[in-house]
């Protein structure tokens, strides 16, 4: 008797085990929220290197607002969206383009590249090859970080996730960009690296930008 016990315990132990193992109740959608009339304003911190000449920084403000869903041939429901560019007083109308989601991916375009930015269901080291559907090249995306909280200056969030876009790394350069996003809110930071350091022998190793950029994209302000 007190085998079958013991041996009842482990069968609902294990039953339990198994069941915290269950896919998400929801796919993530929230994460790449889709409504007309809706906005994302951001500050932009854009660093520029120069062989033999000093870094050039630049702030600037963008602003995307999405229009009104229209219903492509296939019956797939797309946003369009106006990106507008602000460096003092005054905003500039800087490009236009699109955003959908499917069942199992999420898809932007932009200056007339189509990119998988998200795949559903959303899962940590989830990965796939995010420029399948332009001419960039193979390149991995992969999730590192589901349903985490995060401050950004006084904006407080709930739940994110971090796409990592790419992270590649030598004594010679340093190729990085990963994104993050906020459940119901959409993007809300973008940190770009491409670089290239110095090779010659006094300076190998030591981090030293011959050329390249760094570019950080923060959100502001959001609403409708």
């Amino acid at each position: 008797m007190a085998r079958l016990s013991v041996a009842c315990s482990f069968l609902l132990l294990l039953i339990a085990c198994e069941g915290n193992d269950s896919p998400r109740p929801d796919p993530g959608y929230e994460y790449f929220p889709l409504e007309t009339g809706t906005f994302r304003e951001y500050e932009v911190t854009e660093t520029r290197y120069a062989l033999a000449q000093p870094a050039q920084t630049r702030t600037y403000r963008i602003r995307e607002t999405i229009g009104l869903k229209y219903t492509d041939a296939s019956g797939q429901d797309v946003y369009p969206f106006e990106r507008s560019v602000r460096e003092g007083k005054a905003w500039r109308v800087d490009s236009v383009g699109l955003a959908w989601r499917t069942a199992d991916q999420a898809f932007r375009t932009e200056n007339g590249r189509t990119f998988i930015k998200i795949q559903f269901p959303v899962r940590e080291s989830l990965r796939w090859n995010g420029n399948l559907y332009n001419t960039l090249g193979k390149q991995i995306f992969e999730i590192n970080a589901v349903d985490r909280p995060l401050m950004l200056d006084s904006l407080a969030f709930a739940r994110t996730i971090t796409v990592v876009q790419q992270n590649d790394s030598t004594l010679l350069s340093l190729r990085k960009s990963q994104e993050t996003y906020a459940g119901n809110i959409g993007l809300i930071k973008r940190e770009q690296t491409s670089v290239q350091y110095c090779g010659t022998p006094d300076c190998l190793g030591k981090g030293i930008i011959d050329y390249g950029f760094t570019k950080t994209t923060l959100l502001k302000n959001y609403g409708r």
